[in-house]
């Protein structure tokens, strides 16, 4: 099938998906609210009624028939009015009124006079100061429900009195309205709705034909053009669209040819810069050296070359561990190993630092932790969070590590590791950069820049493994074992 074909038809099936979201949200959300405007308007008039009719039914006025007659008049009055194109001649509207026990003792139809309403929801809140509203369904001669369509809705207010200079609550009036007087509004929104609708589609349907030639016309383009500067070599097949084959087929050639060549090019860049910095000090401490010098100083530029040395031997170690990542995504190799011993491997290639620095570390290790995962890389992940723990810590800081497995849904588990060091706090700025490639910041004693490749390597290896990995700054009072109470930067990870 052409893609023009396909287009034209995805576009139309989102166009009738959203015309049925529209009728539905009407159906949901419009209806109720006319219901919702009803209601007020109802409110309000039956709080006028209650302070009209007040002294009335506090002088058992309304059981004469000049009440009845001046109520009946009132509700049977003809109207002439035409709202929103809809001729409205008569009041919809009923009414009735109970005395302080809910005992009906007016009814504007002359049915419910004498009967208890105090249990039926618009009396029973109202006389207890609350809002009172009830909607009930209509029926037929026969008893027959005639839908929530026909059910009438009541709002009450209270009757207060003035007594003794005292409102006293004397009664109650509920004024009704049917649902279905509604209707023909609702029914006249539902009909432009329609109609704005069908008109809607017809358009779109058009433009999406205008839309679906263009790109076909476009892709052919880059098809041609394309071919021009490759021939044809294996490529991927999409089944959906016969165009897009004809591209991927001119492309794929020159992807191949071009990605390693910008790879290389890329990394022989971001090497070269890298390797300014460490190059230039280690001459220039060379060149010093080769003067007549104390030897304090001779030793202090020695140890320079030195550090300088052992950072790019760093780089350079770290390119390759990104180069050899990326080069094999998805090509991970999944063996079962133990996570806890792996972890104290690791702690054990730190002693001399960890003890140089007098750092109190504290482990919170569950025992025999099996995991299945590359092995190689998460030794990896962890050397790297170590080697970053260690490095933004002061002397006599804190390291926690905590792992434990933690039970989800089902029967799968997930594995938590926990790092911890104390120290300062990440500022705000590096916080979503930090697993950038070549991102650094300083370290706290010596000022130095790492490579700003560890954490990039990290990232990559725990997305790779689908798992989760966040770096944050915490007080330590939310770490319950640790005291007294100190700032660091804690990083979580959970792994499948």
């Amino acid at each position: 099938m052409s893609i023009f074909i396909r287009i034209w038809f995805f576009f139309g099936l989102i166009i009738l998906l959203g015309l049925w979201f529209m009728s539905y949200t009407f159906n949901q959300q419009v209806k109720p609210n006319v219901r919702q405007v009803v209601e007020d308007t109802l409110a309000e008039n039956a709080n006028i009624i209650a302070m009209l009719v007040a002294e009335d039914v506090y002088e058992n006025k309304v059981s004469t028939p000049q009440f009845d007659e001046k109520i009946q008049k009132a509700l049977k009055r003809k109207l002439n009015a035409n709202i929103w194109q809809h001729n409205k001649d008569q009041i919809n509207q009923q009414i009735y009124i109970t005395d302080e026990k809910g005992i009906v003792i007016y009814d504007s139809q002359g049915i419910a006079t004498g009967q208890d309403y105090s249990q039926w929801n618009d009396v029973y809140l109202t006389l207890r100061g609350k809002y009172g509203v009830r909607s009930t369904r209509s029926y037929d001669v026969k008893g027959n429900d005639l839908g929530s369509s026909n059910s009438i809705m009541f709002i009450a207010a209270p009757i207060y009195y003035q007594v003794n200079q005292h409102n006293k609550l004397i009664g109650v009036v509920s004024i009704g309205k049917p649902n279905i007087s509604v209707q023909p509004y609702i029914q006249r929104a539902e009909n432009q709705l329609i109609r704005q609708a069908a008109w809607i589609t017809l358009i779109s349907l058009f433009l999406a034909s205008l839309v679906a030639y263009w790109l076909k016309h476009s892709i052919d383009r880059v098809r041609k053009y394309a071919q021009a500067l490759a021939p044809v070599n294996q490529t991927p097949h999409f089944r959906s669209a016969q165009e897009l084959n004809l591209v991927a087929q001119a492309v794929e050639n020159m992807r191949e040819k071009l990605e390693d060549r910008a790879y290389v090019e890329h990394y022989v860049n971001t090497l070269t810069h890298e390797l300014k910095s460490p190059l230039t000090a280690i001459q220039a401490s060379a060149e010093l050296l080769k003067e007549d010098l104390p030897l304090d100083d001779q030793q202090q530029f020695a140890t320079h070359i030195h550090e300088q040395s052992h950072r790019l031997r760093s780089l350079i170690d770290h390119m390759l561990l990104l180069t050899r990542l990326e080069k094999s995504k998805h090509q991970i190799e999944i063996q079962n190993f133990n996570l806890s011993e792996l972890i104290q491997q690791v702690l054990d290639q730190y002693a001399s630092q960890i003890q140089t620095k007098k750092i109190q570390c504290l482990l919170d290790i569950e025992p025999d932790c099996m995991m299945n995962a590359d092995r190689f890389w998460i030794q990896q992940v962890i050397i790297n969070l170590i080697d970053n723990a260690l490095d933004f810590s002061a002397n006599s800081a804190k390291l926690l590590i905590q792992l434990h497995r933690s039970h989800h849904l089902q029967n799968d588990q997930n594995i938590e590791l926990t790092i911890f060091n104390e120290g300062e706090w990440i500022p705000n700025y590096a916080l979503s950069q930090v697993f950038d490639t070549y991102f650094s910041l300083p370290r706290p004693i010596s000022q130095q820049r790492s490579s700003g490749i560890g954490l990039s390597i990290v990232k990559q290896v725990i997305e790779q493994h689908y798992g989760k990995i966040q770096i944050e700054n915490i007080q330590e009072n939310s770490i319950s074992i640790i005291q007294p109470h100190q700032q660091g930067v804690k990083v979580n990870i959970q792994l499948p």
